[in-house]
Formats: structure tokens, C-alpha cells, sequence
């Protein structure tokens, strides 16, 4: 199916066809909240903090025209509608990934914005540097969902559910704001703890292990901002 002919850059480039499918504000965002799982309609909305209703049915019905997200009414007793990915619109993962580790060294990227828990799980990908120290395996329990991430020398791993909670050595209880401003945002641990904003159980060690593994990258030369 191809874009609206008021919407194409009409260049015979893959990558700008690539901006007709998702080019349009939001609408990398909205595939960003979806790659964790299928989504209602309130929880885009919630998770896409500024989002109008109107822009985000239109990205949504845009995304759907060109196959990169399904709409499908759950059986009862749910009985809702959502809205998932397609098996291609989640090879768009690498994509935001490798966007997201790019746009880290851009020396305007401004610290301290909210953020998503599928936004900070993305980021934990593009950032993870494996360290030479036995690895992690911690639970992260976030208001909006939780998860279990994983860091080894083979690589960084995100699972659900409780069978992955098992493997945890320690717990974080926070937002994802909060937990993204530790990791990237030069707020310490104790501080975020004293505040009561977060708070850590279990092996104390591996959450060190885990805050080591996220660098950010150097600034791309250029101006300052």
C-alpha cells in the first residue's frame, strides 16, 4: 500500500520511503511504546505523555494503512481493542535502538525529561556496555510495568513475567524517570533513595554492577549547546 502522495518525498532512496511510513511526528514514538507488547488506546496516551487524541488516531490509523500495526478487539471477558505491532513493524527495534545511541552524543540531548518505561528500557539496550565483573540480573519495578533486565559479557537481555523474576538478585522500586536520571542523568543512588524516590532491596553488589554498565557515550564535536 503506498502513502498519501501529499505525505511523500517522491525520491526513489528506501530510507526516504522510510520517512513516508514513519516520518510524520510521533509516529516513531508510538512504534517506540508498542515494542514491548500490544497496547489499549489510554495506555499510548498515558505512556506518550503530550500526545493529543487526534494526532495519536492518526498516526495510529497511518500505521495501520501501511501494515506496521494491527488494531484487534481482545476476547471476552477483556473485550477491548488494541493495538500491536506486525511481525515487520518490530524489525523497526535496531532502528530506534541505533537512533537512540546516535542522538546520546548529541551535546543538545537535555537531561531530566520524563520518560517511558519502554523508552528507558531502549535506551538501557542502545547504552549497555558489557564489563569484565560476572554480570547482573536485576527487577525492575516500575509503576507502569515490570521487568527483568540482565547484563553479561554476551550481551543485555529484557524478559517479563515471574518465571524471570527468579533470576533477580535485587530489586529496584521507581519510576522510569527516576531510574533514567541514575543511570544517565549523574543523580546518585543515595540521593534518589534519600528522596524517596527509589528503593533498592537485595544484593546490593549486582546493582552497583548494573549502574557501571550504562556510559554515556562522548559528545559529538561540534557547537556547544
Amino acid at each position: 500500500m503506498r502513502t498519501e502522495k501529499s505525505r511523500s518525498y517522491h525520491d526513489g532512496c528506501a530510507t526516504a520511503h522510510a520517512l513516508d511510513l514513519i516520518g510524520e511526528r510521533w509516529a516513531l514514538l508510538v512504534v517506540r511504546e508498542l515494542l514491548f507488547g500490544p497496547k489499549r488506546f489510554t495506555d499510548l496516551r498515558t505512556d506518550l505523555r503530550t500526545i493529543s487524541p487526534n494526532v495519536l488516531t492518526q498516526r495510529l490509523e497511518a500505521l495501520e494503512a501501511t501494515g506496521i500495526v494491527r488494531r484487534r478487539k481482545l476476547p471476552p471477558p477483556a473485550a477491548s481493542w488494541i493495538y500491536e505491532l506486525t511481525e515487520w513493524g518490530s524489525e523497526l527495534e535496531d532502528t530506534i535502538v541505533t537512533l537512540g545511541k546516535w542522538a546520546a552524543r548529541s551535546p543538545f540531548l537535555e537531561q531530566g525529561l520524563p520518560i517511558s518505561r519502554a523508552g528507558l528500557l531502549l535506551a538501557m539496550r542502545a547504552m549497555y556496555r558489557p564489563q569484565d565483573d560476572g554480570g547482573f540480573c536485576i527487577c525492575l519495578d516500575m509503576p507502569d510495568g515490570t521487568a527483568v533486565v540482565s547484563g553479561t559479557a554476551e550481551g543485555f537481555d529484557i524478559q517479563f513475567g515471574d518465571e524471570a523474576l527468579k533470576s533477580a538478585q535485587a530489586m529496584f522500586s521507581g519510576t522510569s524517570s527516576v531510574l533514567d536520571s541514575i543511570l544517565f542523568g549523574g543523580v546518585s543512588v543515595e540521593a534518589a533513595v534519600k528522596a524517596g524516590d527509589a528503593r533498592i532491596t537485595g544484593d546490593m553488589s549486582a546493582m552497583a554492577k548494573l549502574l557501571r554498565a550504562f556510559p554515556m557515550p562522548p559528545a559529538a564535536p561540534g557547537l556547544a549547546p
